[in-house]
C-alpha cells in the first residue's frame, strides 16, 4: 500500500512539473531578443506588417463581434504605426467600434478625436454626420423610454442627446448642420419640461440662424414654450403675453403654415387669461371701494379684451356704474396694480 502512495506522489509531482515546464516555454516563447532594439519583445504585442494589415486586422475582429480585442488591435496601431496616413481612419474606426458596443458618448468621443487631432482628414463630415446620428438615436430611446412607464431612465437619453447635439454645433458653428441641431437642442429640453431653457434654446435658432429651414419650427417651438409657462389668471401674466406675441409674430412671418389656425385656441385662451387678471384686479379696487380705479380697469379689459368673457362682465359693470372720469387724478388711482 505504501509503495502504491509513493508511486502517485511521483506521477503528481512529474505531472507538474511537465505543467510548470510547458508555461515557463510558452511564456517564452512569446518574448523575443531584438538585436535592433537591444531588448526583449512580447511577439504577442506586436502588429501586423504594415499599418495597412493593421488597420484590416482591427476592421474585420470588429465585424465579427469582437470588440475588445478589435481596440486592442487599433492601439497597437497608435503605439507602432502613429504618424501612418492611416491613423485618422485608425481613430475613426475606434469610434464605430465603441458605436457597435452601444457606448454612444463613448463613440461621439471617439469619433471627436478625429476632428482635434487630424484636423485635415477626409472623414471630418463623416465624424459630423455619425454623431449627428447618435444624438437622434439617443432622442429617440428617450422618447421611447418616457412612452413607457420609465420615465426617469428615458430622461437620461435626452440629456446625453443635448450633449452630442452641442458637440455638433462646436465642430461645424454657423451651418444648416448646426442649426439643426441647435433647434433639436431646444426640442430635447422641452421633452425634459424645462421651458424657460427650450425657448432660450429656440430663439438661438430664430437669431442665429434667421434664413435656416428650422427657424418656423423653432418659432413654433417658442409658443409652446410660453404657452406651457403660463399660469392661472391669479399668477404673473407674462408668459401668457409672451405666447401672444410669439403666436403674432408667427402669423406675420408664416402665413401659409397650417398650425396658425391651431394656434387661435391657444391666443384666445391667454387672452381670456390676461383679461380675468384685468377683471380681478377692478374687483380688488371695488372691494376697498376705489371706484374710479375699478372703472379704469374695467374699461381697459373692454378696450383691450374685447372679444373674451371677461369683456361681457367688465360692460354690464360699466353699463351699470358708467365709464371712467377723464383727467389725471383719475389714472393716478389705478397706478398700483396687486398684482
Amino acid at each position: 500500500m505504501e509503495a502504491v502512495k509513493k508511486q502517485r506522489t511521483i506521477y503528481m509531482c512529474a505531472a507538474l512539473a511537465v505543467l510548470f515546464l510547458g508555461i515557463q516555454v510558452a511564456a517564452t516563447a512569446q518574448w523575443t531578443w531584438s538585436p535592433q532594439t537591444g531588448r526583449w519583445i512580447n511577439m504577442r504585442r506586436l502588429p501586423m506588417e504594415t499599418p495597412e494589415l493593421q488597420l484590416e486586422h482591427a476592421r474585420n475582429l470588429m465585424l465579427d463581434g469582437q470588440y475588445r480585442q478589435a481596440l486592442r488591435e487599433t492601439e497597437k496601431f497608435m503605439d507602432f504605426y502613429s504618424g501612418s496616413d492611416l491613423a485618422d481612419q485608425n481613430q475613426f474606426l475606434r469610434g464605430e467600434i465603441q458605436e457597435r458596443r452601444g457606448r454612444y458618448l463613448d463613440a461621439v468621443n471617439e469619433y471627436q478625436e478625429v476632428v482635434a487631432n487630424y484636423p485635415g482628414s477626409d472623414l471630418y463630415q463623416d465624424v459630423i454626420d455619425r454623431q449627428y446620428a447618435i444624438g437622434d438615436r439617443l432622442f429617440a430611446e428617450g422618447l421611447e423610454n418616457q412612452e413607457q412607464w420609465f420615465t426617469f431612465f428615458g430622461n437620461r437619453p435626452v440629456r446625453q442627446a443635448i450633449e452630442v447635439y452641442n458637440t455638433v454645433i462646436d465642430n461645424q458653428p454657423f451651418t444648416p448642420a448646426a442649426a439643426e441641431a441647435q433647434y433639436k437642442v431646444g426640442l430635447c429640453k422641452f421633452t425634459l419640461g424645462k421651458y424657460t431653457e427650450a425657448a432660450y434654446e429656440y430663439r438661438r435658432v430664430i437669431e442665429d440662424y434667421p434664413g435656416s429651414e428650422w427657424v418656423a419650427d423653432a418659432s413654433h417651438g417658442l409658443v409652446q414654450c410660453y404657452r406651457l409657462a403660463s399660469l392661472p389668471p391669479s399668477y404673473d401674466q407674462a408668459p401668457s403675453a409672451q405666447t401672444i406675441n410669439a403666436i403674432e409674430r408667427f402669423r406675420a412671418q408664416f402665413p401659409g403654415d397650417e398650425r396658425v389656425d391651431d394656434m387661435e385656441e391657444t391666443r384666445q385662451k391667454m387672452q381670456e387669461r390676461i383679461a380675468q387678471q384685468r377683471l380681478e384686479t377692478a374687483g380688488y379696487y371695488e372691494d376697498r371701494r376705489q371706484f374710479e380705479s375699478a372703472r379704469i380697469y374695467y374699461q381697459i379689459v373692454v378696450d383691450e379684451f374685447g372679444d373674451t368673457e371677461a369683456a361681457e362682465t367688465a360692460r354690464a359693470w360699466l353699463e351699470e356704474h358708467g365709464p371712467p372720469r377723464a383727467g389725471p387724478l383719475a389714472n393716478l388711482e389705478a397706478v398700483s396694480d396687486p398684482h
